[in-house]
């Protein structure tokens, strides 16, 4: 059982290490691109919102190393239980969009024109403000999800064209992500200052049900 236990172990670690490497890179284009639009009093807001962002990421940088150091002890010493090995895959695999997921969580509909760079950004504040898991229209996005343009003004997810109007599901605490998106200097704010034309809804969930990632070729 050692033997099995170890292998297990081993996987947990693999996973924290690569769902960290891709996590701790986070793009923030959407606040450059709405500097110059800001006030002298919302500008220091967005200062103070960005200071504890980044106290946020170091937090969970430190949870993330704290958690493979245990796993790396577990499998060292034995001790490790297979319950507690499988227990901490299944969470790494929803984190990763391997398996689908319900829960509680957030929706954001977003109705005029928006843009891949936006989305990309929309996705990592979700994730900075908790999401375990979070979905597009009725696509899953992972950790290595890329996002690009389109011709025709859709938004590709991991080279899949979705059209307007779009709808964002994220998992996780429905207080304290709708709070991170809707803050003053929060993301969504952010964005209606880029995009004044167009509608974004922010509605807190009870239920929502997210599919495991299908990845495309690229």
């Amino acid at each position: 059982m050692r033997t099995n236990t170890g292998a297990i172990w081993a996987s947990v670690i693999a996973l924290f290490l690569g769902f960290a490497a891709v996590t701790q890179v986070h793009s923030q284009d959407v606040f450059s691109r709405s500097l110059n639009l800001e006030t002298p009093s919302s500008l220091t807001t967005l200062i103070a919102n960005l200071s504890e962002t980044n106290n946020e990421l170091r937090n969970e940088i430190f949870d993330v190393r704290r958690d493979v150091a245990d796993a790396q002890a577990s499998v060292s010493s034995g001790t490790g239980t297979l319950t507690e090995a499988e227990r901490q895959i299944a969470q790494l695999r929803v984190f990763s969009a391997q398996s689908a997921v319900s829960g509680p969580g957030i929706s954001i509909r977003i109705d005029g024109g928006f843009d891949e760079r936006a989305l990309s950004d929309l996705v990592n504040e979700l994730r900075n403000a908790g999401a375990e898991a979070i979905a597009v229209n009725e696509m899953r996005v992972g950790p290595k999800s890329y996002f690009t343009g389109t011709v025709d003004h859709a938004i590709a997810v991991d080279n899949r064209p979705l059209r307007g109007p779009w709808t964002v599901r994220a998992i996780g605490s429905p207080d304290v992500v709708y709070v991170a998106m809707t803050r003053t200097g929060g993301i969504i704010g952010q964005f209606e200052l880029i995009y004044r034309t167009t509608h974004f809804g922010v509605t807190k969930e009870t239920a929502l049900d997210l599919p495991a990632q299908v990845v495309a070729a690229r």
